[in-house]
């Protein structure tokens, strides 16, 4: 079985199960089920991941309406860059101040297989979702931690003030993404050094790129990436 980190459609699946654990649903009106149908087949010409909305006959794929949309970068470079920027670097500062460093990214660079404005745009595109989290930073690695704002003081279920963030949907937790340990489960069935753990830590980040909206159509990828997703 392909791997996600080295295969476009095995990576298209995998998103796929991170942003539909039900089945693919229309990013406009959130139709689903026999309301959605996959275009393909040997008498269609339509690139792959490719869906049908019937109601608003509007087609789509996962990446539609995340902050991976018309990137010029292919999946599993996606699926790659994303380990990596969630691997945590060395640690620095003492007791409470002790944090973990992110990588540099010309040690990530390679590891993801892309050129160096390649890299620094998927940083942005990182950067981008993560500023706009407001959910609590466990489980992301050290890159997309450091955009990260505070979360906001913890306040126990007690509290009037956490009630009242809650009656609000302001309240952190009503925002985090966690992981289902689903790419964990997947790398399973290879051989490799890393522990589940960092492959959950790659699933939020995923995860988080899926629940963000795009950036602006003028904020592409370099021109020297791969062809559109």
């Amino acid at each position: 079985m392909p791997s996600p980190f080295d295969d476009d459609t095995a990576a298209r699946e995998l998103l796929e199960r991170l942003r539909w654990p039900d089945g693919p649903a229309c990013p406009r009106c959130d139709a689903r089920g026999p309301d959605v149908f996959k275009i393909g087949g040997e008498k269609h010409s339509h690139r792959d991941g490719l869906y049908q909305c019937k109601p608003r006959r509007h087609q789509f794929t996962v990446t539609v309406g995340t902050a991976l949309e018309r990137q010029r970068i292919p999946l599993s470079t996606w699926v790659r860059a994303a380990h990596e920027f969630s691997y945590e670097g060395p640690a620095y500062g003492k007791g409470k101040d002790r944090k973990l460093k992110p990588p540099p990214l010309t040690e990530l660079q390679p590891r993801i297989g892309v050129s160096y404005p390649t890299v620094l745009h998927i940083r942005d595109v990182i950067e981008y979702a993560a500023r706009r989290y407001r959910g609590h930073k466990t489980g992301f690695g050290a890159w997309p931690r450091s955009f990260m704002k505070g979360a906001g003081t913890w306040l126990p279920d007690y509290d009037p003030r956490k009630r009242k963030r809650l009656a609000e949907g302001k309240d952190p937790s009503q925002h985090t993404i966690m992981a289902a340990h689903i790419l964990a489960d997947v790398m399973s069935e290879y051989k490799t050094a890393d522990t589940p753990a960092a492959f959950d830590r790659t699933e939020v980040l995923l995860r988080l790129l899926l629940a963000t909206p795009p950036k602006a159509r003028s904020a592409q990828a370099p021109e020297n990436a791969a062809l559109w997703c």
